[in-house]
């Protein structure tokens, strides 16, 4: 028994399995013939596709006109494709002819495909008809018959003409020519071109599918009569005034129109506006409104006009639209289960209303009058099966056998549309065929559907999960396919969402998970703005946004017009990436539209709209006519063109006239509303009229001209010519002229002019006829100056004289000199360019008498003749003064003498002026007054000529200029105004002049320094006058680029008593292009004096300097930002120093020179006994002369000594308060000198150093006091120098005493702690032992000038020595000197005696301090030691 129920449990499971698994499924044909008509040509192959898919594979069978139908039949010639139920007939037979079905089947149901009507296409012969002429009258309509052939599928009909070698050539139809709907040629009026010379006429049928084409009868057209007869407009053709048409088609309706001229057409809808589908074919005469619909329906017009017509011909038309079967809700397959119900609806729309057929397997559902419907048991007479109604059938409670195909048709007498589904009933347990995605990012505010497409019978129940939560109603659907939808998603949607499928057969069918992230939703920040442009300039459109931060790098931006994308390949349209800008350059009309941005990344996107509206000139009027044409007058008429975005504000009409075809004239200009008016016409012309629409844009483009022209009758001129004048500049004659008619104004033939002259008080007249109407003069012989005539010119033709009678003119005979000059010419107000002139002249000379006897003409005016003195070919100069600007407001009488006053300007300044004044008639001048003279004022020059940078460096730039031209300088130059802008692009900086301006006015070059490197500069240069500087020129120039500055090298050659010339080389690795300037002081001295700079010259005259002086030179490198100076060296000049009021002082010099002697053999004493002790060869010292010796020390350049903008002229030097001191340095008996340098070292002290701070280097003095220590460490120390300059000492201490009352004692009590400063000195000038001068460097007014320069460096800083509390530094090795300059060859000492050679002793060590009197009297001479020096 348990074996039994084991056995029927398992079998029960395996039906079950078996049940679940079953996936069997009815047929269904998915490829069958879309057109219902197929057309086969005999001998060529055709097809009628037929597959179907379904389980298992189906099987076909095809049936002809209802009848089964075996392909394989049919010998070879008819194939059915393997596996599909395709056939192919390869050589069709007119017995193939028939309504083809196909039917796939399977089992489980049957599919049936579409009726198709297979058919041989064909063309027959049009019938036989003889050769027909067609006589008409010129300007007369013919219509031309022609009744196509029989055709499938339907032929195309044209008209050609046939020429004598038997081809064919089309007709060119246009608005005269034209074709009705049904095939017959239609002219609106007969021309005589239209017999072209007797070739036929014939209408041609072409069936492409054929390709094959059946010709006509010949017409041949007879035109008679010379003109055209003109005709209003009639209707020749129209379609039938009752039309119906199927929806989805095309509507079409012509109307032609008789008439001459050929009339135009015009359509309109009566109850309505034509659709955006309509458009004009044919010329205007045929209406086509593309995929009809409904609304289409009603009543539409056609109108024929020409300029014959009183009225327009009209044409009614009554449209209905009806309709075949279209789907409303087509028929659908339908998979269920056991037990369930299965509906199918089938309804269409169609008008007239559609009738419906169904059928089960292909068989009709219902019995019809030769068919047998359905017999299948489940549906016939069956109560689970149900039609409702016509639209509906119903199968309830289904079970497993109700598999079964079933087909819908829905059709009318315009067509029928045809449904095949099928029914299938399975039983499936649920499975997910399309899982969720393991991850979904979705935008905030979008809706998203998460994929879960389930299967299974009955249909599965679908449940969501977030996050195991069941997610139910609001914002979240689940859709019929299980699918979930969540609408507009915010961002606590995200997490992890899965699906469950159950249904009867499974309960627990889970998806994977699937993880939603939501963004940020994008958005538009800034939008863009509608613009307006006119035509031809850019218009450009920005837009920004933002989106959420993951999804930055996926953002980008792009545009679309009217919904399409933008490409970028467009020329004219530019999308700019940095700032998400569309540019649209030289606009067009075409432009205007909606432009689109949007922006997106990938998940979401924002938009926004803006409309461009680009405006342009309108177009041309079209269709401009003439309506009617009169003798006086002209009626035109036109057709107004597009207005392009701006509405039209006026047309103007324009006419020609065979006269000038080629000339436009001005005739009227008409309102915006209106498209006529009326013309004056001019008699006996031929006028052609053309027509200008404006706008606020501008004109448009002229229209076509009327192509009939308009000829009006002659008659008399109008009016006489104009501007009747005599010209008096020939002598002996009576000149006249006028302004000539143009031919326009002749209104006839035979035209010419008439001159009647008699002179003023005779009554003898002369008359003269001018038959060439372009003369426009007439010279008649005369002997009187000036004399009055009565003259008449009159206009006539070969119809009459001109209605418009003469104009008798008072004309005068020629003119000559004037006899008369002003006089009392007297100038005033005189300043540097101006003056006042004044002079006399006779009123009479206005009057009549006046002009014939004095003047000789008519008073002009006044010619002011004037120039510079000696000068007068090059400067002389005119200027004519009208009379009415010198004639007083009320003049006197006549006889009175009139005073004028004239401001004459733009005079040369600073010059001699002659001038001179005239009388002026019409065409002389008559004599000059007397010459007067003035002398104008100094003013401001004229602009410098010629300016160039002739080099340029980092920092300068070396110019060149010449001066204004002599007759420029207006005055006496006193030198020139230099400034300069910095250039930045477009823009200039602020203007700054050159530091020292330029006083020399000889001046042709000058060095403009401070620059920047590489910088573009605007140079100005301005001559200048003690009134001001003139006006300026400028040029632009760029510094050089700024490279390591390095220290140039010098020598220096040809030393005299008072100068030295400076030679360098610039710094190799920089080259040069920079400033260099010469920098020296007398040694000891603290200021330098500085040269001018130099740019070009590699060498610098230093003149002005003391006879038997030392001087430091050294040469400095500047480039605008930093110094490069060179090696400091000393030079001496040739000769001896000049003594200091030697005159003055005679005792007090003789006592110097003794105590110089006693003081020299005292040191020779120490000496010999310091020698004995060491034991040191002698060796012998430098002779002495003029001498250059390096310091042992470089002094620093603190960068405040010395301003590198200052400027120098080259003939003097400037110290640093910038006045020049050439006097000071060169006057060796001033003691202000001294007094004012040593000032100078005071306030600089005082002003530029902290004495707080110890470790300061002060570069006026050379180093701190341990830099010093080290300097006497390594340096010979002389004491016989003292001997040759001890009055220069003596001042100095003089000095130093006044100023600061220094504390001898304390001073070598300061210095007595300091072992390294005791060591420095002894007290009888002993040398030091550890320097031995072999080479004889230096000689003894050297050393001795070095140490009293240092020793009154210590004197000055006394009260720093004072505070110093820290130990002297180890002195560093001193540098090695350069030799000393040898003197030129053959040059000598000027004064004084050579010095002795001397040798140097080492020093021993021994220290003695360095003993200086500490008192002195008034003179200056020691007074409280005896032990003290003495110097002579």
């Amino acid at each position: 028994m348990n074996k039994e129920m084991m056995i029927r449990l398992i079998l029960a499971c395996c039906m079950v399995v078996s049940l679940v698994e079953a996936v069997n499924r009815p047929p269904h044909i998915y490829l069958q013939p879309t057109i219902r008509d197929i057309y086969y040509k005999p001998g060529e192959s055709v097809e009628i596709p037929c597959i179907a898919d379904g389980t298992p594979r189906p099987q076909y069978e095809w049936k002809r006109n209802g009848e089964a139908y075996n392909p394989s039949g049919q010998d070879d010639r008819v194939v059915q494709l393997p596996n599909q139920g395709t056939i192919v007939f390869n050589r069709p037979e007119s017995k193939d002819e028939g309504i083809f079905q196909c039917f796939a089947s399977n089992g489980y149901g049957v599919s049936a495909s579409v009726k198709v009507n297979l058919r041989e296409a064909k063309l027959k012969k049009f019938a036989y008809e003889p050769k027909r002429t067609h006589k008409v009258e010129a300007g007369r309509d013919l219509t031309l018959p022609c009744t196509p052939p029989q055709s499938y599928p339907p032929a195309d009909v044209y008209w050609v003409i046939k020429d004598p070698g038997g081809s064919w050539r089309a007709i060119n139809f246009d608005k005269r020519i034209s074709m009705d709907l049904e095939g017959r040629l239609r002219f609106t009026n007969v021309r005589k071109a239209d017999h072209e010379d007797g070739k036929a006429y014939t209408c041609m049928a072409i069936n492409y599918f054929m390709r094959d084409n059946a010709i006509g009868p010949e017409h041949v057209v007879e035109v008679s009569g010379t003109t055209e007869q003109k005709r209003p407009a009639l209707p020749l053709w129209t379609s039938p005034s009752d039309q119906f048409f199927v929806k989805g088609g095309i509507l079409k309706l012509k109307c032609i129109f008789a008439g001459n001229p050929t009339p135009d057409v015009y359509w309109e809808k009566t109850d309505g506006s034509l659709p955006d589908r309509a458009s004009f074919k044919s010329f205007g005469q045929e209406l086509q409104i593309t995929d009809i619909q409904m609304s289409d329906a009603g009543q539409y017009q056609c109108m024929g006009l020409n300029t014959e017509s009183t009225q327009r011909a009209t044409k009614a038309f009554d449209v209905r639209i009806e309709s075949a079967p279209y789907w409303v809700d087509e028929p659908v397959s339908v998979e269920a289960s056991i037990n369930e119900k299965a509906t199918f609806i089938c309804r269409a729309f169609a008008d007239p209303d559609p009738s419906y057929s169904w059928y089960i397997n292909g068989v009709p559902l219902e019995d019809g009058a030769n068919e047998v419907g359905v017999r299948d048991p489940r549906i016939y007479k069956n109560n689970r099966f149900f039609k409702p109604n016509e639209n509906n059938i119903t199968l309830t409670n289904l079970t497993l056998e109700d598999h079964m195909n079933i087909q819908c048709n829905a059709s009318n007498k315009h067509g029928y549309v045809f449904a095949d589904v099928y029914l299938n009933v399975l039983a499936e347990k649920p499975t997910i065929i399309k899982p969720p995605p393991a991850t979904k990012i979705v935008a905030e505010g979008q809706s998203v559907e998460i994929d879960c497409v389930v299967t299974g019978k009955p249909d599965p129940i679908v449940t969501w999960f977030r996050d195991f939560s069941l997610i139910t109603g609001g914002r979240f659907q689940i859709m019929p396919n299980g699918n979930l939808r969540i609408e507009n998603v915010v961002m606590a949607d995200a997490g992890d969402y899965r699906c469950q499928a159950s249904n009867i057969y499974a309960s627990d069918v889970t998806s994977p998970v699937c993880n939603m992230q939501i963004r940020r939703k994008t958005i538009i920040e800034q939008y863009p703005l509608d613009l307006e442009v006119t035509a031809g300039y850019d218009a450009k459109f920005t837009c920004s946004g933002s989106t959420d931060f993951d999804e930055a790098k996926n953002m980008r931006i792009y545009w679309e017009k009217d919904d399409k994308l933008i490409s970028t390949a467009e020329q004219r349209m530019s999308m700019n990436y940095q700032d998400n800008s569309l540019t649209i350059s030289g606009t067009i009309v075409r432009d205007s539209g909606v432009y689109t941005c949007v922006i997106t990344n990938g998940l979401d996107e924002d938009r926004a709209y803006a409309i461009l509206t680009v405006k342009d000139r309108p177009d041309p009027p079209s269709g401009v006519e003439i309506e009617r044409c009169r003798d006086s007058s002209a009626d035109l008429k036109w057709i107004k063109g597009i207005e392009n975005n701006a509405p039209v504000q006026y047309f103007i009409v324009q006419y020609n006239t065979s006269f000038n075809q080629d000339q436009w004239i001005f005739a009227k200009q008409v309102t915006y509303t209106q498209n006529t008016a009326t013309i004056d016409l001019l008699p006996w012309s031929n006028y052609t009229f053309r027509v200008i629409a404006t706008n606020k844009i501008g004109a448009s483009s002229p229209s076509f001209h009327t192509s009939k022209v308009c000829l009006t009758d002659p008659a008399q001129p109008q009016r006489n010519p104009q501007n009747v004048r005599s010209i008096g500049d020939t002598r002996n004659t009576l000149k006249i002229e006028w302004t000539p008619m143009s031919q326009l104004e002749h209104n006839g033939p035979g035209f010419k002019y008439q001159l009647t002259v008699k002179q003023r008080g005779s009554t003898r007249s002369d008359t003269y006829n001018i038959d060439k109407w372009q003369n426009y003069t007439i010279s008649i012989p005369c002997s009187k100056v000036y004399t009055p005539f009565l003259v008449k010119l009159q206009a006539k033709n070969s119809i009459g004289d001109a209605k418009e009678d003469p104009n008798e003119k008072t004309l005068y005979s020629y003119e000559d000199i004037p006899k008369v000059s002003p006089s009392d010419v007297i100038v005033s107000d005189i300043s540097d360019t101006s003056a006042i002139l004044t002079w006399k002249w006779d009123s009479l000379w206005m009057e009549e008498v006046g002009e014939m006897e004095k003047v000789q003409g008519r008073l002009r005016g006044f010619r002011i003749q004037f120039w510079r003195a000696a000068e007068k070919i090059s400067t002389f100069r005119e200027i004519e003064v009208p009379l009415a600007d010198v004639i007083p407001a009320t003049p006197p009488a006549a006889g009175q003498q009139i005073v004028s006053e004239y401001h004459l300007k733009d005079l040369s300044p600073f010059s001699q002026i002659m001038i001179q004044v005239c009388v002026l008639n019409s065409f002389y001048v008559g004599v000059p007054s007397q010459v007067v003279s003035f002398q104008t004022f100094e003013g401001v020059p004229g602009p410098v000529p010629y300016l160039q940078v002739q080099v340029s460096s980092s920092n300068s730039f070396y110019l060149v200029w010449s001066p204004p031209a002599p007759e420029d300088t207006n005055g006496i130059l006193i030198g020139y105004d230099m400034g300069f802008q910095i250039v930045r692009g477009l823009e200039l900086g602020p203007f700054h002049d050159r530091d020292e301006q330029i006083h020399d006015p000889n001046a042709r070059s000058a060095v403009l320094s401070g620059l920047l490197p590489e910088t573009k500069y605007r140079i100005h240069i301005y001559a200048r006058t003690r009134f001001g500087r003139g006006e300026g020129i400028f040029i632009e120039a760029t510094t050089t680029r700024k490279a390591e500055l390095g220290a140039p090298q010098f020598t220096v050659r040809d030393i005299t008593e008072s100068s030295m010339n400076i030679t360098w080389a610039p710094d190799a690795s920089y080259g040069g292009t920079i400033v260099h300037y010469v920098e020296f002081r007398k040694e000891g001295s603290a200021d330098w004096l500085k040269s001018g700079e130099e740019v070009l010259r590699r060498s610098k005259q230093l003149t002005g300097l003391e006879r038997g002086t030392y001087y430091e030179v050294r040469v400095v490198a500047y480039d605008g930002y930093y110094r490069a100076p060179s090696e400091t060296l000393v030079v001496g000049t040739v000769g001896f120093a000049a003594a200091k009021a030697v005159a003055a002082n005679y005792g007090w010099f003789i006592g110097v020179i003794i105590s110089g002697l006693i003081c020299i053999g005292v040191a020779i004493a120490i000496y010999c006994i310091h020698r004995r002790r060491k034991g040191v060869e002698e060796e012998p010292k430098t002779q002495k002369g003029f001498m250059l010796r390096p310091l042992s020390f470089r002094r620093k350049d603190n960068g405040q000594d010395y301003d590198p903008v200052n400027r120098y002229d080259d003939d003097g030097y400037r110290e640093k308060d910038g006045a020049y001191r050439d006097s000071e340095y060169r006057d060796s008996n001033n003691d202000k000198y001294r007094d004012s340098e040593y000032d100078r070292n005071r306030d600089y002290d005082d002003r530029d150093h902290d004495y707080d701070d110890r470790g300061r280097d002060h570069d006026d003095r050379g180093r701190d006091y341990d830099d010093r220590g080290r300097d006497y460490d390594d340096r010979d120390r002389d004491p016989d120098y003292y001997r040759d300059d001890y009055d220069r000492y003596k001042r100095d201490r003089d000095s130093y005493h006044d100023d600061r009352d220094y504390d001898r004692d304390s001073y070598r009590d300061d210095y007595d702690d300091r072992d390294r400063y005791d060591d420095d000195y002894d007290d009888k000038g002993r040398r030091y032992d550890d320097y031995d001068d072999k080479d004889g460097h230096y000689s003894d007014d050297d050393d001795y000038n070095e140490r009293d320069r240092l020793r009154g460096d210590r004197y000055s800083d006394e009260d720093e020595y004072a505070d110093e509390k820290d130990p002297p530094k180890k002195p560093k090795p001193a540098l090695k000197p350069k030799p000393a300059l040898k003197p030129k060859p053959g040059a000598k000492p000027k004064d004084g005696p050579k010095p002795k050679p001397r040798k140097r002793k080492s020093y021993d060590g021994e220290a003695d301090s360095l003993h200086e009197p500490s008192k002195f009297d008034k003179d200056g001479r020691p007074i409280d030691d005896t032990s003290a020096h003495s110097f002579v």
